[in-house]
């Protein structure tokens, strides 16, 4: 419970407090400076768009593409079992690893995704320097990377389900896709929120990728909170502000976790899935 508490205690206390390094660490008290130059800070509040961008179009394309693949997945196919371990692989790499494979992958020189685009007669397009193409390139490297995930959670949700559902269905006359609208979906509602609401917690937290593909840039573009958090508090060593940003995701982070369980409570209430 100590080393916990003890952490996230320090870093509200740094939050409220003026941070010297002369001569150690020694901490002052500055009361709600840190919060008010939070609020007013240009930077904060394009770092925070850009993460919301992120976490609400990744999350939405990854428990679209999941839930795709697992049907597909789900029913016995030649070569079924090499592609299931062929799907789950991103998910096994490091975000190191993935960081330096869309670098390379992305980079608007000698990448490959330009040279194929020039190949079928395209212009070379700016995967990591355009307007907003950037952006949308990190929500490409997260859904890459994390659809796996959500597949594997989506299989699991569809082996669970009683095989006597499927052939009460076919025994109906039901068509493959009354089956999916009006029996398997309204069974997998579950998992799938499941599955968004565990991804949008990790994604909000989204730093070592952008780091290694852009450093945040061009400018700010790809910034994500918690990398403006890192550069504030570890490279400008402006402790307390960085504090600051971070308590500000973790607060960001436990409204949204509320939000959604009291969303999920009122679906259940009112027998949206049962």
């Amino acid at each position: 419970m100590l080393l916990t508490l003890f952490p996230f205690l320090f870093t509200l206390a740094l939050t409220f407090s003026r941070v010297s390094l002369v001569g150690g660490l020694h901490l002052s008290f500055a009361g709600l400076g840190n919060w008010y130059r939070l609020l007013t800070d240009p930077r904060f509040w394009t770092t925070l768009g850009n993460t919301v961008v992120i976490v609400t179009g990744a999350v939405s394309l990854e428990v679209v593409l999941g839930f795709g693949l697992a049907l597909l997945a789900y029913r016995p196919l030649p070569g079924g079992a090499f592609f299931r371990v062929l799907f789950i692989i991103p998910m096994a790499l490091t975000p190191i690893a993935v960081g330096y494979i869309w670098r390379m992958l992305l980079n608007e020189t000698i990448g490959p995704l330009n040279a194929l685009l020039q190949i079928v007669g395209l212009p070379p397009l700016g995967w990591v320097s355009g307007e907003r193409l950037p952006l949308l390139s990190m929500i490409l490297v997260d859904v890459w990377q994390w659809t796996p995930f959500v597949f594997v959670l989506c299989l699991a949700g569809l082996q669970a389900l009683p095989e006597e559902l499927w052939e009460a269905a076919q025994l109906d006359g039901a068509s493959g896709g009354q089956t999916l609208r009006y029996v398997v979906f309204p069974l997998m509602v579950p998992t799938l929120l499941t599955a968004a609401f565990l991804r949008a917690v990790e994604a909000f937290k989204i730093v070592d990728v952008i780091f290694i593909i852009t450093g945040g840039g061009p400018g700010t573009r790809t910034e994500s909170l918690t990398l403006h958090a890192y550069y504030r508090g570890l490279h400008a060593f402006d402790l307390a502000y960085g504090a600051t940003i971070a308590f500000a995701l973790f607060l960001l982070v436990l409204v949204a976790s509320l939000a959604f369980l009291r969303l999920t409570r009122r679906l259940r209430a009112t027998e949206v899935w049962a």
